[in-house]
């Protein structure tokens, strides 16, 4: 390993955003859908993401115990109720805290390799 190698994998764990929430695949991909559509009713997240009912919710409560997300009940125009989940003001502000972590983050990796 180079010592510019070194200096790149320390800036690299220095700087890389840490959010435990985010590191599976499953609820940053819910967090990049509600980002970009701000709600989504649960049964179409659920087929988005090919989940079972119970996966998808463990995956949420993991997101709403941090108050990135919340769920609730409405009534459909059918009259049926219908579970929808939106992303928080706090997850919002939070997530693109992430993102543009990461963005930087990978930039500096994309710099770093045209040196």
């Amino acid at each position: 390993m180079k010592k510019d190698d070194g200096d790149l994998m320390d800036k690299t764990t220095q700087t890389l955003p840490s959010n435990e929430l985010f590191i599976t695949s499953v609820r940053l991909t819910i967090m990049i859908l509600l980002f970009n559509h701000k709600k989504i009713n649960f049964t179409e997240l659920q087929k988005l993401l090919k989940l079972t009912p119970g996966n998808l919710d463990h995956h949420l409560k993991r997101l709403e115990g941090a108050n990135y997300v919340k769920t609730y009940k409405k009534l459909s125009s059918l009259r049926r109720p219908l579970t929808l989940v939106e992303i928080t003001p706090y997850g919002k502000k939070s997530f693109k805290e992430y993102i543009t972590n990461l963005r930087d983050v990978l930039n500096n990796i994309v710099l770093s390799s045209e040196k």
